[in-house]
């Protein structure tokens, strides 16, 4: 699906997304990747929601978002519970939901203005 957000100050939003891509800036991403409004780290060395820790999730918690969106593919795959806590701690929401769901909410957070970050996670091809 191609997705246009004009109404935005953000510089990584997400232009369009489908089954197994995110077009980010209108540049396709085929692997796992942690788009915030002033970052992108793509590749994201996270292929299910298993490998989740708290090492490749360092990034995401010091930008301090308010509210974290997971991408699991094409079905929703909740993350351990050890996760929810990590986030918990440090005060920032955490929400999961498939991809396409994922890309939709992150789109509305941003053009909301909102400090939203999104993980999306693709399985190794």
């Amino acid at each position: 699906m191609d997705i246009t957000q004009e109404f935005t100050d953000a510089n990584f939003i997400i232009t369009g997304y489908g089954t197994n891509s995110v077009m980010i800036n209108n540049e396709p991403h085929l692997e796992s990747l942690i788009i915030g409004p002033e970052l992108l780290i793509s590749p994201w060395n996270v292929t299910k929601p298993s490998d989740l820790n708290e090492n490749n999730l360092e990034v995401i918690i010091q930008q301090q978002p308010e509210i974290v969106i997971f991408g699991t593919g094409e079905k929703l795959v909740l993350p351990e519970p050890k996760i929810v806590a990590l986030f918990a701690q440090h005060g920032i929401g955490l929400e999961s939901m498939n991809t396409m769901a994922a890309c939709r909410t992150y789109g509305i957070l941003i053009a909301e203005s909102r400090k939203a970050m999104a993980g999306i996670i693709f399985p190794n091809n």
